[in-house]
Protein backbone atom coordinates (compact mmCIF):
# COMPACT_ATOMS: atom_id res chain seq x y z
CA UNK A 1 0.00 0.00 0.00
CA UNK A 2 1.43 3.36 -1.11
CA UNK A 3 0.91 6.32 1.86
CA UNK A 4 -0.22 10.50 0.81
CA UNK A 5 -0.16 13.04 3.27
CA UNK A 6 -2.26 16.16 2.50
CA UNK A 7 -1.74 19.40 4.74
CA UNK A 8 -4.61 21.77 5.22
CA UNK A 9 -4.08 25.71 5.10
CA UNK A 10 -4.59 26.62 8.79
CA UNK A 11 -1.19 25.24 10.38
CA UNK A 12 1.64 27.52 11.85
CA UNK A 13 3.79 28.80 8.80
CA UNK A 14 7.02 26.76 9.62
CA UNK A 15 4.96 23.27 10.53
CA UNK A 16 4.83 23.08 6.66
CA UNK A 17 8.35 21.81 5.51
CA UNK A 18 8.84 19.93 8.83
CA UNK A 19 5.93 18.25 8.63
CA UNK A 20 6.76 17.46 4.97
CA UNK A 21 11.00 16.46 5.66
CA UNK A 22 9.27 13.88 8.12
CA UNK A 23 7.04 12.54 5.83
CA UNK A 24 9.76 12.09 3.60
CA UNK A 25 11.61 9.96 5.97
CA UNK A 26 8.54 7.85 6.89
CA UNK A 27 8.22 6.67 3.33
CA UNK A 28 5.04 8.71 2.02
CA UNK A 29 5.32 9.27 -1.63
CA UNK A 30 3.66 12.65 -1.71
CA UNK A 31 2.76 15.89 -0.10
CA UNK A 32 -0.02 18.05 -1.19
CA UNK A 33 -1.71 21.04 -0.09
CA UNK A 34 -5.73 21.68 -0.02
CA UNK A 35 -6.58 25.61 -1.27
CA UNK A 36 -9.26 26.78 -0.66
CA UNK A 37 -10.40 29.91 0.36
CA UNK A 38 -9.36 31.66 3.52
CA UNK A 39 -6.66 29.45 4.52
CA UNK A 40 -2.96 29.78 3.25
CA UNK A 41 -2.25 30.14 -0.47
CA UNK A 42 -1.40 27.01 -1.54
CA UNK A 43 1.86 27.83 -3.96
CA UNK A 44 3.98 29.49 -1.67
CA UNK A 45 3.67 26.63 1.14
CA UNK A 46 4.16 24.38 -1.75
CA UNK A 47 7.37 26.17 -2.69
CA UNK A 48 8.79 25.61 1.06
CA UNK A 49 7.99 22.23 1.20
CA UNK A 50 9.47 21.37 -2.14
CA UNK A 51 12.49 23.08 -0.66
CA UNK A 52 12.51 20.89 2.33
CA UNK A 53 12.10 17.47 0.44
CA UNK A 54 14.04 15.60 -2.59
CA UNK A 55 11.89 13.36 -3.28
CA UNK A 56 8.06 13.19 -2.62
CA UNK A 57 5.59 14.81 -5.02
CA UNK A 58 4.32 17.62 -4.42
CA UNK A 59 1.25 20.00 -5.24
CA UNK A 60 -2.13 21.37 -4.76
CA UNK A 61 -4.77 18.92 -3.93
CA UNK A 62 -6.91 20.34 -5.15
CA UNK A 63 -6.87 23.51 -6.76
CA UNK A 64 -9.79 24.84 -9.02
CA UNK A 65 -9.69 26.86 -12.35
CA UNK A 66 -12.95 28.93 -11.37
CA UNK A 67 -11.21 31.83 -9.16
CA UNK A 68 -7.73 30.72 -10.65
CA UNK A 69 -7.55 30.87 -14.32
CA UNK A 70 -6.07 27.62 -15.79
CA UNK A 71 -3.46 29.59 -17.53
CA UNK A 72 -2.16 30.76 -13.80
CA UNK A 73 -2.73 27.29 -12.14
CA UNK A 74 -0.54 26.23 -15.49
CA UNK A 75 2.24 28.71 -14.86
CA UNK A 76 2.10 27.89 -11.09
CA UNK A 77 2.49 24.66 -11.47
CA UNK A 78 5.08 24.86 -14.24
CA UNK A 79 7.08 26.76 -11.94
CA UNK A 80 6.03 24.42 -8.73
CA UNK A 81 8.10 21.44 -11.06
CA UNK A 82 11.20 23.50 -12.13
CA UNK A 83 11.54 24.26 -8.42
CA UNK A 84 11.10 20.86 -7.29
CA UNK A 85 13.45 18.95 -10.12
CA UNK A 86 10.20 17.61 -12.11
CA UNK A 87 8.36 16.54 -9.09
CA UNK A 88 5.13 18.58 -8.76
CA UNK A 89 1.97 16.62 -9.03
CA UNK A 90 -1.50 18.51 -9.78
CA UNK A 91 -4.92 18.18 -7.88
CA UNK A 92 -7.66 19.99 -9.48
CA UNK A 93 -11.34 19.72 -8.76
CA UNK A 94 -14.84 22.16 -8.77
CA UNK A 95 -13.52 24.12 -5.73
CA UNK A 96 -16.25 25.05 -2.82
CA UNK A 97 -17.50 27.72 -0.76
CA UNK A 98 -18.04 30.29 -3.67
CA UNK A 99 -21.01 31.65 -1.58
CA UNK A 100 -17.86 33.95 0.33
CA UNK A 101 -17.35 35.43 -2.81
CA UNK A 102 -20.93 36.44 -3.80
CA UNK A 103 -20.72 33.58 -6.09
CA UNK A 104 -23.07 30.79 -7.57
CA UNK A 105 -21.01 27.71 -7.90
CA UNK A 106 -20.25 27.89 -11.55
CA UNK A 107 -17.93 24.02 -11.67
CA UNK A 108 -18.78 21.64 -14.70
CA UNK A 109 -17.41 18.64 -15.26
CA UNK A 110 -16.82 20.01 -19.20
CA UNK A 111 -15.24 22.90 -17.54
CA UNK A 112 -12.71 21.10 -15.28
CA UNK A 113 -11.88 18.87 -18.46
CA UNK A 114 -11.16 22.06 -20.53
CA UNK A 115 -9.27 23.43 -17.40
CA UNK A 116 -7.10 20.25 -17.48
CA UNK A 117 -6.41 20.60 -21.67
CA UNK A 118 -5.66 24.11 -21.35
CA UNK A 119 -3.04 23.61 -18.50
CA UNK A 120 -1.33 20.83 -20.65
CA UNK A 121 -1.50 23.00 -23.58
CA UNK A 122 -0.01 25.86 -21.76
CA UNK A 123 2.91 23.70 -20.36
CA UNK A 124 3.57 21.29 -23.24
CA UNK A 125 1.77 22.22 -26.48
CA UNK A 126 2.85 23.58 -29.42
CA UNK A 127 0.91 27.08 -29.19
CA UNK A 128 -1.68 26.53 -31.46
CA UNK A 129 -4.44 27.42 -29.07
CA UNK A 130 -7.62 25.60 -27.73
CA UNK A 131 -11.19 26.01 -28.87
CA UNK A 132 -12.79 25.81 -25.49
CA UNK A 133 -16.42 26.58 -24.52
CA UNK A 134 -15.37 27.49 -20.47
CA UNK A 135 -12.02 27.93 -21.50
CA UNK A 136 -10.67 29.10 -24.93
CA UNK A 137 -7.00 29.64 -25.50
CA UNK A 138 -5.72 31.92 -28.05
CA UNK A 139 -2.99 31.34 -30.34
CA UNK A 140 1.30 31.16 -28.79
CA UNK A 141 -0.65 30.89 -25.45
CA UNK A 142 2.48 28.92 -24.21
CA UNK A 143 4.90 29.37 -20.90
CA UNK A 144 7.76 31.66 -21.52
CA UNK A 145 9.50 28.79 -19.19
CA UNK A 146 9.88 25.56 -17.14
CA UNK A 147 10.45 22.30 -18.58
CA UNK A 148 7.84 21.37 -20.49
CA UNK A 149 7.22 18.42 -18.40
CA UNK A 150 3.97 16.56 -18.52
CA UNK A 151 2.63 17.12 -15.10
CA UNK A 152 0.94 14.33 -13.46
CA UNK A 153 -3.05 15.00 -13.21
CA UNK A 154 -5.39 14.06 -10.64
CA UNK A 155 -9.09 15.17 -10.41
CA UNK A 156 -10.41 15.15 -6.94
CA UNK A 157 -14.27 14.02 -7.57
CA UNK A 158 -16.75 12.39 -4.68
CA UNK A 159 -19.16 11.65 -7.55
CA UNK A 160 -19.41 8.93 -9.91
CA UNK A 161 -19.60 11.03 -13.28
CA UNK A 162 -16.24 12.94 -12.12
CA UNK A 163 -14.62 9.65 -11.69
CA UNK A 164 -15.56 8.81 -15.32
CA UNK A 165 -14.42 11.75 -16.22
CA UNK A 166 -10.77 11.03 -14.31
CA UNK A 167 -10.66 7.74 -16.04
CA UNK A 168 -11.40 9.22 -19.40
CA UNK A 169 -8.96 12.23 -18.76
CA UNK A 170 -6.91 12.60 -15.98
CA UNK A 171 -3.78 10.44 -14.70
CA UNK A 172 -5.71 9.68 -11.72
CA UNK A 173 -8.12 10.26 -9.30
CA UNK A 174 -8.67 11.66 -5.33
CA UNK A 175 -11.61 11.11 -3.37
CA UNK A 176 -12.27 12.48 -0.16
CA UNK A 177 -13.92 10.80 3.28
CA UNK A 178 -12.80 7.34 2.29
CA UNK A 179 -11.80 5.98 5.72
CA UNK A 180 -14.92 2.80 4.99
CA UNK A 181 -13.92 1.46 1.43
CA UNK A 182 -17.74 0.71 0.42
CA UNK A 183 -18.76 3.43 -1.77
CA UNK A 184 -14.84 3.25 -3.68
CA UNK A 185 -15.30 -0.57 -4.29
CA UNK A 186 -19.23 -0.52 -5.10
CA UNK A 187 -19.18 2.65 -7.18
CA UNK A 188 -16.16 4.78 -7.81
CA UNK A 189 -14.28 2.55 -9.15
CA UNK A 190 -16.30 1.14 -11.90
CA UNK A 191 -16.60 4.21 -13.07
CA UNK A 192 -13.06 5.10 -13.50
CA UNK A 193 -12.67 1.69 -15.08
CA UNK A 194 -15.66 2.00 -17.72
CA UNK A 195 -13.83 6.00 -18.26
CA UNK A 196 -10.51 4.44 -18.78
CA UNK A 197 -12.02 1.72 -21.25
CA UNK A 198 -14.20 4.12 -23.27
CA UNK A 199 -11.36 6.17 -23.80
CA UNK A 200 -8.95 3.40 -24.89
CA UNK A 201 -6.75 3.29 -21.50
CA UNK A 202 -6.21 0.31 -19.62
CA UNK A 203 -7.80 0.89 -16.21
CA UNK A 204 -4.83 0.05 -14.16
CA UNK A 205 -2.67 2.97 -15.87
CA UNK A 206 -5.46 5.44 -13.98
CA UNK A 207 -4.25 6.15 -10.48
CA UNK A 208 -7.01 5.60 -7.52
CA UNK A 209 -6.29 7.66 -4.37
CA UNK A 210 -8.63 7.07 -0.90
CA UNK A 211 -8.41 9.94 1.13
CA UNK A 212 -9.76 10.41 4.36
CA UNK A 213 -10.18 13.20 6.60
CA UNK A 214 -7.72 12.42 9.77
CA UNK A 215 -7.41 13.43 13.20
CA UNK A 216 -5.72 11.09 15.56
CA UNK A 217 -4.18 11.22 19.24
CA UNK A 218 -2.71 8.85 21.77
CA UNK A 219 -5.46 9.65 24.20
CA UNK A 220 -8.61 8.16 21.97
CA UNK A 221 -11.28 9.89 23.22
CA UNK A 222 -9.14 13.52 22.88
CA UNK A 223 -8.89 12.79 19.06
CA UNK A 224 -12.83 11.49 18.54
CA UNK A 225 -14.10 14.51 20.44
CA UNK A 226 -11.98 16.95 17.80
CA UNK A 227 -12.67 15.22 14.79
CA UNK A 228 -16.02 15.41 15.40
CA UNK A 229 -15.39 19.03 15.01
CA UNK A 230 -13.53 18.64 11.95
CA UNK A 231 -16.35 16.42 10.16
CA UNK A 232 -18.49 19.09 10.72
CA UNK A 233 -17.17 21.41 8.36
CA UNK A 234 -17.23 19.30 5.56
CA UNK A 235 -20.11 17.01 5.85
CA UNK A 236 -22.98 18.95 5.01
CA UNK A 237 -21.48 19.29 1.79
CA UNK A 238 -20.75 15.65 0.87
CA UNK A 239 -23.98 15.04 -1.41
CA UNK A 240 -23.67 11.56 -2.97
CA UNK A 241 -21.40 9.87 -0.30
CA UNK A 242 -24.28 10.98 2.36
CA UNK A 243 -27.03 8.95 0.28
CA UNK A 244 -24.87 6.20 -0.02
CA UNK A 245 -24.16 5.26 3.17
CA UNK A 246 -27.79 6.34 4.50
CA UNK A 247 -26.26 9.57 6.92
CA UNK A 248 -29.51 11.09 9.29
CA UNK A 249 -30.44 14.66 7.96
CA UNK A 250 -30.55 15.20 11.80
CA UNK A 251 -26.67 14.55 11.72
CA UNK A 252 -26.36 16.93 9.04
CA UNK A 253 -28.44 19.50 10.36
CA UNK A 254 -26.50 19.42 14.11
CA UNK A 255 -23.04 19.88 11.64
CA UNK A 256 -24.40 22.65 9.96
CA UNK A 257 -26.04 24.07 13.49
CA UNK A 258 -22.05 23.49 14.61
CA UNK A 259 -20.36 25.31 12.36
CA UNK A 260 -22.37 27.99 10.99
CA UNK A 261 -24.30 28.92 14.44
CA UNK A 262 -22.07 28.05 17.00
CA UNK A 263 -23.76 25.27 18.62
CA UNK A 264 -21.01 23.17 19.42
CA UNK A 265 -22.57 21.39 21.82
CA UNK A 266 -24.40 19.59 18.65
CA UNK A 267 -21.43 17.91 17.68
CA UNK A 268 -22.01 15.15 20.09
CA UNK A 269 -25.07 13.95 17.92
CA UNK A 270 -22.90 13.16 15.03
CA UNK A 271 -22.60 9.50 15.29
CA UNK A 272 -19.56 7.01 15.86
CA UNK A 273 -20.91 5.41 13.19
CA UNK A 274 -20.57 8.28 10.62
CA UNK A 275 -17.53 9.64 12.35
CA UNK A 276 -16.00 5.82 10.98
CA UNK A 277 -17.00 6.28 7.75
CA UNK A 278 -15.27 9.38 6.88
CA UNK A 279 -12.19 9.90 9.01
CA UNK A 280 -9.55 8.12 10.72
CA UNK A 281 -10.13 9.18 14.10
CA UNK A 282 -8.78 7.59 17.17
CA UNK A 283 -5.53 6.15 18.23
CA UNK A 284 -2.75 4.03 16.36
CA UNK A 285 -5.27 0.86 17.05
CA UNK A 286 -7.67 2.85 15.26
CA UNK A 287 -5.28 3.50 12.05
CA UNK A 288 -4.15 -0.03 11.89
CA UNK A 289 -7.53 -1.49 11.47
CA UNK A 290 -8.69 1.24 9.51
CA UNK A 291 -5.66 0.50 6.89
CA UNK A 292 -6.05 -3.06 6.83
CA UNK A 293 -9.76 -2.85 6.00
CA UNK A 294 -8.84 -0.57 2.84
CA UNK A 295 -5.82 -3.09 2.32
CA UNK A 296 -8.89 -6.11 2.31
CA UNK A 297 -10.87 -4.37 0.06
CA UNK A 298 -8.14 -3.45 -2.91
CA UNK A 299 -7.56 -0.22 -2.02
CA UNK A 300 -3.89 0.73 -3.10
CA UNK A 301 -3.49 4.18 -2.00
CA UNK A 302 -4.41 5.87 0.90
CA UNK A 303 -3.97 9.61 1.88
CA UNK A 304 -4.26 11.17 5.50
CA UNK A 305 -5.43 14.73 5.10
CA UNK A 306 -6.59 17.59 7.32
CA UNK A 307 -4.74 18.66 10.70
CA UNK A 308 -3.93 15.34 11.71
CA UNK A 309 -4.42 15.62 15.45
CA UNK A 310 -4.51 18.36 18.02
CA UNK A 311 -0.41 17.78 17.89
CA UNK A 312 0.47 17.45 13.89
CA UNK A 313 3.24 16.43 14.24
CA UNK A 314 2.98 13.79 17.02
CA UNK A 315 -0.20 12.97 14.67
CA UNK A 316 2.34 12.28 12.15
CA UNK A 317 4.67 10.26 13.74
CA UNK A 318 0.83 7.87 14.97
CA UNK A 319 0.15 7.63 11.32
CA UNK A 320 4.08 6.18 10.52
CA UNK A 321 3.76 3.46 13.23
CA UNK A 322 0.34 2.18 12.14
CA UNK A 323 2.01 2.13 8.82
CA UNK A 324 4.78 -0.06 9.87
CA UNK A 325 2.21 -2.18 11.69
CA UNK A 326 0.30 -2.77 8.46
Amino acid sequence: MRYLLQLHGNLPIDAYPRLAARAEELGFEDVTLHDVLLRRPAWPVLCDIARATSRVQVGPNVTHPYLTHPVQIAANIAHLDELSGGRAVLGIGRGSMYDLVGMRNPATLRGLREAVDVIREVISGDGTGYAGEVFPLGKSAKLHFGTGRRVPVYLGTLGPKGARLAGEHCDGLRIAAQWDPAYVTKVIRAELHAGAVAAGRRPEDVDLVAENWTFVHRDRELARHGARRVLATFLPHMGPLLAFHGVPDSEVAAARAATRDGETDRLAEISDRTLDLFMAAGDRDDLVAGLRRLREAGVGAVSFSGELGPEPEDALELIGEAMRLV
